[in-house]
């Protein structure tokens, strides 16, 4: 009987070490946590938190973190936030903070080609700037391809590497590249957030914005293995599976010179079946690319 306790109160200190060693990084625990984990009862996980509780805060109902002022100032839970903040973190089969840092420990047998940058630590107080003025919701001035703005900031937007700022001008959203701001300065002007804007932004990927066409397009078999690997097209959607192997995808665009570019790239893969208009237009703009500019003969001696 005493060994038998003995291995009780054994198994006991090894889960409470091993609930403590995931509180300190950052985890966040519950019953259901802690019974999955240790194959326990939830009575069993009830009284696990009764034992800790001098050293847990309630994040929400039921669920636990490390009470701050025993939390490290860095752990593997801040490294899984920051993959989650900079959209890296899909990358990973598994993205919680202790399968990152095993990842970065075999750092010489990963490689990872992203989308490449320009240096941006010129642009570090312009964004610090700019991130209080977005806090504040308070406007602010710059000169903008030869133009001066007046603007109410929102959100700054890493798109393929470069940063801008999404802001509203003249009731428009748009989006201003922060290597082109020049002569920016912050105003006292307070303005209203529109939840409208902030809806655009929450829904739209990338950084064009305004109204959205729904296109329809034709995808040739070859170029639909790509397609659907990793979407192309802006809330693309699969419509249809054809028998040869093509399909029929849709997508919501703001800017049809964007979706032209992508077209171009994957001539003659891709083509535009409605709306009738935008492929009339893209047929046109395509054929104007193609005839050969006019220059005058020489003139024989």
């Amino acid at each position: 009987m005493k060994d038998n306790g003995n291995t009780k109160y054994d198994l006991l200190i090894e889960r409470l070490c091993e609930t403590f060693a995931a509180l300190y990084q950052g985890v966040t625990i519950d019953k259901t946590w802690l019974c999955e984990r240790f194959g326990i009862a939830e009575r069993t996980a009830y009284r696990d938190l009764a034992r800790l509780a001098h050293v847990l805060d309630e994040v929400s109902s039921g669920r636990f973190k490390l009470t701050a002022n025993l939390l490290p100032s860095l752990h593997t839970g801040h490294l899984a936030e920051f993959a989650s903040f900079a959209g890296v973190a899909h990358l990973f089969p598994h993205h919680d903070g202790h399968s990152l840092r095993k990842r970065m420990n075999s750092a010489d047998n990963i490689a990872i080609h992203g989308a490449s940058s320009r240096e941006n630590q010129q642009y570090g107080d312009l964004m610090n700037s700019l991130d209080k003025a977005i806090t504040a919701r308070t406007e602010v001035t710059c000169f903008y391809r030869e133009k001066s703005r007046r603007l109410q900031p929102y959100r700054l937007i890493n798109h393929y590497g470069l940063w801008y700022l999404a802001a509203v001008e003249e009731d428009c959203l748009k989006s201003f590249e922060l290597a082109r701001i020049a002569e920016f300065s912050p105003t006292q002007i307070a303005f209203a957030p529109d939840a409208s804007v902030i809806e655009e932004l929450d829904t739209t990927p990338g950084i064009r914005f305004g109204k959205r066409t729904d296109v329809t397009l034709h995808v040739s078999a070859h170029a639909a293995t790509f397609v659907t690997r990793r979407p192309l097209f802006p809330a693309q959607r699969l419509l249809e599976e054809h028998q040869d192997g093509s399909i029929t995808i849709a997508t919501a665009i703001s800017d049809q010179n964007t979706l032209f570019r992508w077209l171009r790239y994957w001539l003659p893969d891709i083509r535009i079946l409605a709306p009738v208009a935008l492929s009339a237009a893209f047929m046109q703009d395509l054929q104007a690319r193609c005839e050969p500019a006019t220059s005058e003969q020489p003139q024989e001696a």
